[in-house]
């Protein structure tokens, strides 16, 4: 083998490496979007506190206000700052926070959560069904209880 051959088989061997690292952090991708009222101190103070890891997947590193994402593809999504879901959906209570069931925003979210009787209102996205929601948002529940909390789910019913 001539030192050229050799020396554009290591070119290519360094170029299908780096192509097949960054396929691995690309994936599909996600966009995250700033939340409307994600200004507020209390998502300050929420984002400050949300664990590094959840659901298995490491939190990434973020610059969009009042959002957090876990997974490279965006697995875990959390929008702090979001309007206060609507009034009759299935509500739950994990890790003392009440959260309401939502319908997916979009065909790349397979369940969404809001927290109920809190200003501001914490969405949560899973972008897998195999992903654990109860667990994932107990865990989450320590960071989101900041958020002065109103009536509870069900109101006097409960």
């Amino acid at each position: 083998m001539t030192k050229n051959t050799r020396g554009a088989l290591r070119l290519a061997a360094a170029l299908t490496a780096c192509t097949a690292a960054l396929a691995g952090c690309g994936g599909d991708g996600y966009n995250l979007t700033k939340p409307p009222f994600s200004d507020s101190p209390a998502c300050s103070t929420l984002t400050g506190e949300l664990p590094a890891g959840l659901g298995g997947y490491d939190l990434d590193e973020s610059v969009v206000t009042g959002a957090a994402a876990w997974g490279d593809d965006g697995d875990i999504i959390l929008y702090c700052g979001m309007p206060e879901p609507e009034a009759g959906a299935e509500c739950t209570d994990e890790g003392g926070v009440d959260w309401v069931a939502q319908k997916p925003a979009d065909d790349r979210t397979a369940k969404m959560f809001s927290t109920h009787g809190r200003d501001p209102s914490v969405q949560v996205r899973l972008r897998n069904e195999s992903i654990d929601a109860s667990a994932v948002l107990s865990a989450l529940a320590p960071a989101v209880k900041g958020i002065e909390a109103g009536e509870p789910c069900g109101g006097a019913e409960s």
